[in-house]
């Protein structure tokens, strides 16, 4: 071809639109636009259809060096839209037709590589340009020729597209119906009744289902979690070698061999109740709260009527004594109150003096705890040690109280007794000594008549109850359980008791017969850090906290008096320890504790000791020993004072007061003697 050809057919191509040709590395045919049902009948008149000229737009040598041909994918070809269910069942035989329709021209390059590069402009090589250019008209004249239905192509006619223009976007290939349902994206499967089945019953180290037998059967750790045996103990081994502990591969436990329980199920699936639980204890908790509450609006309007009560006496002796000033202080009715009783003043009250009546030995060896006194039986008993080798361990001693002299003793158990009850009714003695059993004794016949036990739990405390429920016995655990027996019944227990949020030890237990207050009745438990009262209601005890703070040393209730005395150990709150005279009352239903006197002790109390109160006519004295000062105190209550105080070389455990025809007497416990004070009352 002459230089003055090309330059004519360069004219001729700048006055012609240029349509971008898709080329297809198949190297077989190329594509123009979605071919629909291809037919080999209705092929000529498609192409007889097709126009007869095509404007074709191709623009200068400069403008096309700028132009890069984007390389085509290697392994897909540019897709239609959408396909027909016809035309993609005929796609093997239109593929033949479409491949002959379309065939290229001669001169068109063989391979697509080679038209790439050809398509490519290199200013360097000047001398190959007319060459590419005339290639590129052919194929353009080619395309031309090529008849097409496609709306593409009709779109194209359009709107004229030149290479300046950015290229349009690449479409992403859709796939038809048939495809989506073949190829589509995985959807999760709802969980089948078979995975949840299989919950429970696969080991999570393996994950194999374990077995009722075999290396591989079903077994758990301390913790809880449930393995394969022979799966936790190679894990076992690997975790020691790797980090020398062995834990437990779910909650990094300490774990050992020794561990390993074997259980016996053959479906392990546990219901999830979290939530149920927790509202539970939300609920307990609100009931636990309004209990409080409920029990401290009581104790506020007890403290209120007391106080109201003390106004109301104080003004009465402020009209008194200004009645006496009036008549000149010589006036013996200014005493004389409108209801005819005469009001004593504190001089003409009786003073009472404690004097030493005897001291001895009641054993060598120290060990002595517990007093008691049955006026019943009109008997002293003391817990000691054992003096005899051949029955080791601790009981209990009897005293004549007229003469206090020892009589014989009675081995009751091995270990320290730490609580003794009485029943005066029925004559039996029960003795409580942190073992796992209470023990009854005949005191006529000295045998064990019954041993009574709560669930193998050492028990600390015991207590009998009187009149109507004079079979009963309360006893008290080391984790602050209570017990109801009947001690016709040793073998079953009546009721059980256990404590929720306080764990504490009890420490004594005091039956409250029925009154008029408590119609009923019910008993008194104390432990190291609360105290409760238990009040009986159609046969079952309902219990309610008291209004007491501690810690506490020992409790004792007065049947004759109907009071109680706490004695209380040196904290933060109260630098000295307490002893608090109470009266057991009820406020708007509610059980509580009306403080009749406080009396403040020593600041350090290593020692759980008990003190005691004694009835002396309308009064009441409340004697105590002094851990710091090693002193015997003794508080009149009439009085609110102080009125003797006598020095103990030992540690003084328990008193008790002692009435016999003979006068009152107090017993005092030390660690091997028993000391007896004569209790003397006179007036001024």
């Amino acid at each position: 071809m002459s230089d003055s050809d090309s330059d004519a057919a360069e004219q001729d191509a700048d006055s012609q639109d240029f349509q971008p040709v898709i080329l297809n590395r198949s190297r077989r045919y190329q594509r123009i636009g979605p071919t629909q049902n291809l037919d080999p009948n209705n092929l000529q008149e498609m192409v007889d259809a097709a126009p007869e000229e095509q404007e074709v737009n191709i623009e200068p040598i400069a403008q096309r060096r700028s132009v890069d041909v984007l390389p085509m994918d290697d392994d897909e070809d540019e897709e239609p839209e959408a396909l027909d269910e016809q035309g993609a069942a005929d796609e093997p035989e239109a593929a033949d037709e479409r491949e002959a329709a379309v065939e290229p021209e001669a001169d068109e390059p063989e391979s697509v590589d080679e038209l790439e590069v050809a398509a490519e402009p290199e200013p360097a090589d000047n001398e190959e340009q007319p060459a590419v250019e005339q290639e590129i008209a052919d194929v353009v004249e080619a395309n031309a020729e090529q008849p097409t239905t496609s709306r593409r192509a009709e779109q194209q006619e359009d709107g004229i597209i030149n290479l300046d223009s950015p290229s349009p976007p690449k479409k992403r290939k859709r796939l038809s119906n048939a495809a989506n349902n073949m190829v589509g994206t995985p959807v999760a499967k709802a969980s089948s009744n078979e995975d949840d089945e299989d919950d429970g019953m696969t080991c999570p180290i393996c994950l194999e289902s374990w077995e009722m037998s075999g290396e591989h059967r079903l077994v758990s750790l301390r913790c809880g979690h449930l393995f394969g045996e022979s799966c936790i103990r190679r894990w076992l081994i690997e975790s020691q070698r790797q980090s020398a502990v062995k834990v437990c591969p779910q909650c990094k436990t300490k774990a050992a061999n020794r561990d390993i329980r074997c259980l016996y199920a053959k479906r392990v699936r546990a219901i999830d109740r979290t939530e149920e639980h927790d509202m539970r204890r939300e609920l307990e908790a609100e009931r636990r709260r309004c209990q409080e509450l409920t029990t401290e609006l009581a104790t506020v309007k007890m403290s209120h009527s007391l106080t109201v009560n003390k106004m109301n006496a104080l003004q009465l002796d402020y009209d008194r004594l200004r009645q006496m000033v009036r008549a000149g202080g010589g006036c013996r009715g200014a005493y004389n109150d409108d209801s005819g009783s005469t009001l004593k003043s504190i001089s003409q009250l009786p003073s009472h003096r404690l004097y030493m009546e005897k001291n001895f030995e009641i054993t060598r060896e120290p060990g002595c705890r517990v007093l008691l006194y049955s006026a019943a039986q009109s008997t002293l008993i003391a817990s000691q040690k054992s003096a005899q080798n051949l029955f080791p361990g601790y009981g209990v001693r009897f005293i004549d109280p007229p003469s206090f002299k020892p009589l014989h003793f009675l081995h009751t158990s091995a270990l320290l007794v730490r609580d003794i009850g009485f029943s005066e009714s029925q004559r039996l003695l029960t003795v409580a000594s942190r073992e796992t059993r209470i023990k009854t004794y005949d005191v006529r016949t000295r045998q064990c008549s019954n041993m009574f036990m709560a669930n193998e739990k050492p028990l600390w405390s015991c207590g009998v109850d009187r009149n109507e429920r004079e079979h009963f016995l309360y006893a008290g655990d080391l984790r602050g359980g209570v017990y109801v027996f009947d001690m016709r019944f040793p073998e079953t227990i009546l009721s059980e008791f256990q404590s929720e949020e306080n764990f504490s030890p009890v420490i004594n237990i005091a039956a409250v017969p029925a009154g008029k207050v408590f119609t009923n009745g019910g008993f008194l438990v104390c432990q190291l850090t609360v105290v409760k009262f238990y009040e009986y209601a159609s046969d079952t005890a309902v219990p309610t906290r008291l209004n007491v703070e501690g810690p506490f040393l020992s409790m004792q209730y007065d049947v004759l008096q109907d009071t109680v005395l706490f004695s209380a150990r040196s904290n933060a709150n109260y630098p000295q320890s307490r002893f608090i005279l109470t009266k057991l009352d009820k406020i708007d239903g509610v059980p509580v504790l009306q403080v009749k006197a406080t009396i403040f002790g020593s600041t350090a109390t290593p020692y759980m000791t008990r003190p005691t109160q004694l009835g002396v006519e309308d009064n009441t004295l409340v004697v105590g020993y002094l851990q710091d000062n090693k002193q015997l105190m003794m508080y009149d209550v009439r009085r609110e004072e102080r009125v003797q105080t006598m020095p103990v070389n030992e540690v003084v455990y328990d008193i008790c007061p002692v009435n016999t025809s003979a006068g009152s007497y107090l017993a005092a416990l030390t660690d091997n003697k028993c000391r007896i004070y004569k209790v003397n009352s006179s007036r001024n």
